[in-house]
């Protein structure tokens, strides 16, 4: 790290700890505004440290200490509706009066089970009743990992790897779909970016933006369609406001680190009114290229420039919102390491258009949602040469400008006949794509579909629930010509039925199994059908195949849940058999361009494929302060004829865990254990297995925690690695992934 670096973190981070320490101290009024009090478990009178406690309607918070007491400074008299949440425990909610006359008192009854909140992107009817894997993460979650991407947030988590081309385009990648197979949605709607299509292109959202991300394991085209065939993460942001309280609130972030000498920096103010409410975030990350333990690889930097602004208006039976957010994104393509007077990188900016709106009544469809998402993506692979006299010649190879919009509606209805709630929904997706620069490789395209989707849920019993649900979808394309490709003109169109059954039990308290049936899709996109030429951006050349069909998958999810007030465990196996699966494979022949530069040739050729795998977890509150916790996952794919593997399939991983949180501090690590894999086609190098350790720690400054300062150490031991999903060129460099990383990151909530 440079020393002007090192001194703007320096400068920063000192800056933040004054106003922190400033704010504590204004803080520490007299006696006579502070509200005191403790949690105890109803039934043993003891403490529960860690409890949180929320005044409702002021947006203040604290988090009870080892002895489960809590305080409230500065607080004005008055009424409040108070709200106190423990892991293991029911929540109490209750109003008090204050000043009060000496110790609040709380007591918390311990639950036997306690489910988690609902998954909106499994569930279209808002129950928190699952018939597939699912996952949630949480604003703090995603802190604690620190991540540099969205894929990087998500990588280790059961069931999902990561794919990645340098620090940049790292897109999540679950059971061993990817790309196009694998959809990423922002607030349920498509982001209108081109991570799906190429392993050199990135997710275009910031890791600091999101409040929520959402993970569907298996099949989801009943709800989302095409390109949901592996599974759906979806971005929640809070750009347009959905709920708030009177008065102003928001964040700031600062993070930095050493690996790639990172500085990011985030913050979101919003200011609401009884029926409305204005919001509006900022966001920078700017790092250089990555060290391994080999040296500096070449082509990883980022530069990102993020903002948005949105607002939202609320009635009794009416909501609704917009946002406009606009991204300027910058990186690196390690294409550079075999020639040093050579670099590559894209250059991209993105402004999105985001609306809702929601009615809620008591007629018969009871909830009536529109979601609407127009972007507009312009982006650039560019290839810059140096002389020896280090002037620079910069070439365009790719352009790319891309129009797209969604927009889906739904009705939600009240229970009829032996029908629970359930929903009726329509669907709409378009995409005009224009290919320009110096390395054509495919035309141009637009995109229509439309799609027809209902979900419902019968009660069979009062531990017993079945689900089904029917999508049909129309899809069409039109190629537009280009410079490469002045004649070409082509159409098809295609249509698919997807459609699923699940089961849910719940025979016993804390007992919970989930099944699942499913038929899925996915068309053919562009470049599987008319690429023919070199792909700058991914280093190699790409041969299309006109004349291939839908891929059409037929799976099955199954997964067991069991807990009580100290341990959690979940196992999940799933299997898919997909026909006309399109994979990207080598054709054994090189191409040789007017610049005497070697391409590899690849081929997008349809087999019929299956997936195999499952994933175990388990997490066990060894006290209320100590957490313990070990994951395990595992997916073959394989050509049904040969039997032979499918690329880039993740090895099998294990992970260990633990967290102690004494509630103004905490600290942790995890050991990840990562398998060789030799198992890989012809052309595809295999890996050798490998161990990382990480750790973490942090502290909350005050008692509501508002000011978290948080630590991380990645790969503690410097480990030399490969991950096997990494796209980068390993031929001269060795094992190019990170090595040692020490991250900083600094959080303020007000």
């Amino acid at each position: 790290m440079t020393i002007i670096k090192e001194f703007q973190i320096t400068a920063l981070v000192t800056l933040f700890l004054a106003l922190s320490f400033s704010q504590a101290q204004a803080q520490a009024g007299s006696s006579a505004d502070t509200l005191r009090g403790e949690i105890r478990n109803a039934e043993s009178g003891e403490p529960i440290p860690g409890a949180t406690v929320l005044l409702e309607g002021i947006n203040r918070g604290a988090a009870a200490d080892n002895e489960g007491r809590f305080e409230f400074y500065n607080l004005q008299p008055g009424t409040y509706q108070i709200a106190v949440q423990a892991v293991g425990y029911v929540t109490l909610k209750q109003s008090i009066e204050h000043p009060h006359d000496g110790y609040l008192k709380l007591e918390l009854r311990v639950v036997v089970f306690e489910v988690e909140d609902v998954i909106v992107t499994s569930s279209p009817v808002g129950r928190n009743i699952q018939y597939q894997p699912a996952q949630a993460y949480n604003i703090q979650q995603m802190q604690d990992r620190q991540a540099s991407s969205i894929g990087e947030i998500l990588d280790g988590e059961p069931g999902i790897a990561m794919r990645s081309f340098g620090p940049a385009p790292a897109r999540p990648v679950i059971r061993g779909f990817d790309g196009d197979r694998l959809l990423v949605l922002e607030n349920g709607e498509r982001m209108g970016d081109l991570s799906n299509t190429a392993h050199d292109h990135s997710v275009v959202m910031d890791p600091l933006v999101p409040d929520r991300i959402e993970v569907v394991r298996g099949p989801a085209s009943l709800l989302y369609g095409s390109s949901a065939l592996g599974g759906v993460v979806n971005i929640i942001t809070s750009d347009i406001p959905r709920e708030w309280d009177s008065g102003s609130s928001g964040t700031a972030a600062l993070e930095g680190a050493t690996m790639n000498d990172a500085l990011s920096g985030f913050g979101r103010y919003q200011y609401g009114g009884d029926n409305w409410a204005a919001t509006g975030r900022l966001s920078y990350r700017g790092a250089g290229d990555l060290k391994t333990p080999e040296g500096r690889l070449p082509g990883t930097f980022i530069q990102n420039f993020d903002g948005a602004a949105g607002a939202g208006y609320r009635s009794e039976n009416f909501n609704a919102g917009f946002s406009f957010s606009a991204i300027d994104h910058n990186y690196g393509l390690p294409e550079g390491i075999d020639d040093p007077d050579e670099e590559a990188e894209i250059k991209l900016d993105q402004q999105t258009l985001q609306g809702r709106a929601e009615w809620s009544g008591d007629r018969f469809f009871d909830r009536i949602e529109l979601r609407l998402h127009g972007s507009r993506l312009f982006q650039q692979e560019i290839e810059t040469g140096y002389e020896a006299d280090g002037t620079a010649d910069e070439d365009i190879e790719l352009e790319f400008l891309q129009y797209a919009a969604n927009a889906t509606l739904t009705f939600r209805h009240k229970p009829v006949g032996f029908f629970d709630e359930g929903i009726i929904g329509v669907n709409s997706h378009i995409r005009g794509l224009e290919v320009g620069g110096d390395e054509i490789f495919t035309p141009g395209i637009d995109n229509r579909s439309l799609a027809f989707f209902t979900f419902h849920e019968i009660p069979l019993s009062s531990m017993a629930r079945f689900q089904f649900g029917i999508r049909g979808e129309t899809h069409s394309i039109e190629t537009r010509p280009n410079i490469d490709f002045p004649d070409f003109d082509e159409s098809r169109s295609s249509r698919a039925l997807s459609g699923s059954v699940g089961l849910n039990l719940r025979p016993v308290p804390g007992l919970e199994l989930g099944a699942q049936m499913a038929r899925a899709h996915r068309f053919p996109i562009l470049e599987e059908l008319f690429a023919d030429g070199v792909h700058f951006g991914a280093g190699v050349f790409e041969r299309g195949n006109p004349d291939l069909k839908t891929e059409t998958g037929h799976g099955s999810d199954l997964f067991i849940r069991w807990g009580n007030n100290r341990i959690r465990a979940e196992l999940a196996g799933f299997y898919y058999r997909i026909s006309d699966f399109v994979a990207f494979e080598p054709a054994g022949e090189v191409f040789v361009d007017d610049r005497d530069r070697t391409w590899d040739i690849f081929e997008y050729r349809a087999r019929e494929a299956e997936m195999l795998g499952g994933e175990a977890q388990l997490s066990v509150s060894i006290t209320n302060q100590l957490q313990v916790g070990a994951t395990l996952d595992y997916v073959r794919g394989s050509r049904v004829d040969t039997n032979s593997p499918l690329p880039t399939m993740p090895p099998l991983r294990a992970r260990f865990t633990t967290r102690y949180d004494a509630g103004s501090w905490w600290m942790g690590g995890s050991i990840r254990i990562v398998d060789e894999q030799t198992r890989v086609v012809a052309e595809e190098l295999p890996t050798d297995g490998y161990m990382l350790i990480d750790l973490n720690t942090g502290i909350r400054f005050d008692a509501n925690g508002s000011h978290r300062l948080s630590l991380r150490v990645d790969n503690l031991a410097d480990t030399l690695y490969r991950d096997h999903l990494s796209r980068v060129d390993r031929t001269e460099f060795g094992s190019p992934m990170a090595g040692r990383n020490v991250r900083l990151s600094y959080r303020f909530t007000f």
